[in-house]
């Protein structure tokens, strides 16, 4: 980000992730954003001098290297077991807002530009595949986990938590009737679906 640095900006991004993550980028007008922190619209080509797109990408990039911030935490502080730290990466997501990336995917990343949608979807990869991956990467060194490809496995457990955490009609709609949910995952995807 290539703006400058103060408790305006701070606002003005927490606010546009807010509207960016409920709306769509596509929903979402600078004039939208500028009312709710009480801003001229003018005043916002301050913080983003290219616009919307801009403000868009930077609010992304933010929020997801704060998505691996957090989960990255969350696996540290559970300890060595995997089964704690998947469930605590995944109770670090679903006390947030849902990501909406399948939304993103289809639908925000259509109205960019192709290289900041490409650099959007990488970087999305990156930092929600990274936390899962270096657990399960430890796993796999223990001899506790056999899993031919660890990218994939780690995308598809955070993929999961996505859906359950924005699937609100399947009873889910408390952290705690999603712990019940995420703890189920978990052991289906530790223990696998073949008899043994």
């Amino acid at each position: 980000m290539n703006t400058p640095s103060n408790t305006t900006h701070q606002r003005l991004l927490d606010v546009a992730e807010e509207l960016f993550s409920k709306r769509g980028y596509q929903s979402v007008r600078l004039r939208d954003i500028a009312t709710a922190i009480g801003i001229k619209h003018a005043a916002l080509y301050y913080y983003a001098p290219e616009g919307k797109e801009q403000l868009f990408v930077d609010v992304m990039t933010r929020s997801f290297h704060r998505h691996q911030v957090g989960m990255e935490a969350a696996i540290a502080e559970a300890g060595d077991d995997l089964r704690d730290q998947m469930r605590a990466a995944a109770l670090w997501l679903v006390s947030r807002p849902p990501m909406n990336i399948a939304r993103m995917e289809q639908t925000d990343f259509t109205a960019i530009k192709p290289e900041n949608a490409r650099m959007l979807s990488q970087l999305i990869y990156n930092t929600l595949r990274q936390p899962i991956r270096s657990a399960l990467v430890e796993a796999h060194t223990q001899g506790i986990v056999d899993l031919p490809d660890l990218d994939m496995a780690s995308i598809t457990f955070i993929a999961l938590i996505e859906i359950v955490h924005s699937n609100n009609s399947a009873g889910s709609e408390s952290v705690a009737e999603k712990t019940v949910i995420i703890d189920k995952l978990i052991d289906m995807l530790l223990q696998g679906w073949l008899k043994r």
